[in-house]
């Protein structure tokens, strides 16, 4: 397995071929996935009538820090209580990890003799 996850109750779990969604409690599988094209598809149709959503969500800070140019948590916070930017969400924008392109930018190479 390449990765795992717990979201709302159910274990999600990915490996180069399948995506299997199961019931963490009593680890019922639910949905089975196969990997077409770089892509998880699920078939919906053999499932029962409810109607059925599947949402992803990313972090909503770390979202809104990519779409305005890797902009400081703080910054963010700026414009936020100046209300500077038509449609930023009024969060509370909090610096709980780096993001992998900032890590990478503030990387640089160690001189050597």
């Amino acid at each position: 397995m390449l990765a795992n996850y717990v979201i709302k109750g159910f274990l999600v779990s990915f490996d180069s071929h399948n995506c299997f969604i199961e019931n963490k409690h009593d680890k019922n599988i639910k949905h089975i996935g196969y990997r077409t094209n770089n892509l998880y598809m699920i078939n919906l149709d053999k499932t029962s009538n409810h109607v059925q959503c599947f949402l992803s969500k990313d972090n909503d800070s770390l979202l809104w820090h990519r779409r305005i140019a890797h902009i400081n948590m703080q910054h963010l916070n700026k414009l936020i209580s100046k209300d500077l930017v038509i449609g930023l969400p009024k969060l509370i924008f909090e610096k709980d990890r780096l993001c992998d392109a900032c890590q990478k930018g503030k990387q640089v190479r160690v001189s050597f003799k």
